[in-house]
């Protein structure tokens, strides 16, 4: 039995547009909800990372000394360096 061009090309049951310009609709359709999906998830991660990374020098500077990783000689040598 011969089939009609509605009931393949991505123009089944269940599709938005019918027929041969149905097609390329549909696909377009897809890649643009993939490309959102994926904008989201990049999105998303990158706000991430500049939140975890927006510390600012002196502050990192601050972070070390506290945690004992420099001394109090080095930490105004850095100190006056950062700020000019």
């Amino acid at each position: 039995m011969m089939r009609f061009w509605s009931e393949s090309w991505l123009c089944g049951p269940g599709s938005y547009f019918h027929g041969p310009l149905g097609m390329f609709v549909n696909l377009a359709l897809w890649i643009i909800m993939i490309f959102l999906v994926v904008w989201l998830f990049q999105a998303v991660i990158s706000k991430k990372r500049t939140s975890t990374s927006s510390s600012s020098p002196l502050e990192v500077l601050k972070h070390r000394y506290a945690a004992g990783e420099i001394d109090r000689e080095e930490f105004e040598r850095m100190k006056k360096e950062l700020q000019g």
